[in-house]
């Protein structure tokens, strides 16, 4: 599976320049050569004839990317080095090791003891709910 959608310049093998002469010429060697469908050498020819649509697609298709000869050469001094270097810490020694059991730990996640024995505060009594904080409402005779 290639990596990208070929162009409709790369099923006929022509230049970005080719004219109509050089598409249709094109066309028979690509059907020959059998690296593409008959119906993709078709559809690329179509599409490049049309100046229009040429237009559209040369606007929309990414140029493929172009082949590093060199690339070992290239990458030569950043591989030379390792890319990810780790330093780790020494550890200390076995007697700086302090060991701690559950039952040494659970008081102090326990959950603290209730205050009192009523959970909630008392609400005052000028706070209390009563008639008087209702609406008025009228009761039809």
């Amino acid at each position: 599976m290639p990596l990208h959608e070929p162009s409709p310049y790369e099923v006929l093998g022509i230049p970005l320049t080719a004219g109509v002469r050089e598409i249709n010429a094109a066309v028979g060697r690509a059907t020959k050569a059998g690296r593409y469908t008959r119906q993709q050498v078709q559809e690329a020819a179509a599409l490049l004839r049309a100046p229009d649509r040429r237009l559209e697609a040369d606007l929309q298709q990414p140029l493929p990317p172009e082949p590093v000869d060199q690339a070992a050469e290239l990458l030569a001094p950043a591989l030379a080095e390792p890319l990810l270097t780790i330093e780790r810490p020494a550890q200390p020694p076995a007697a700086a090791l302090l060991a701690l059991h559950r039952a040494e730990l659970a008081a102090d996640f326990a959950d603290p003891a209730p205050a009192g024995v009523d959970p909630e505060p008392p609400v005052p009594a000028r706070y209390a709910a009563d008639l008087s904080v209702l609406p008025q409402i009228e009761v039809p005779e």
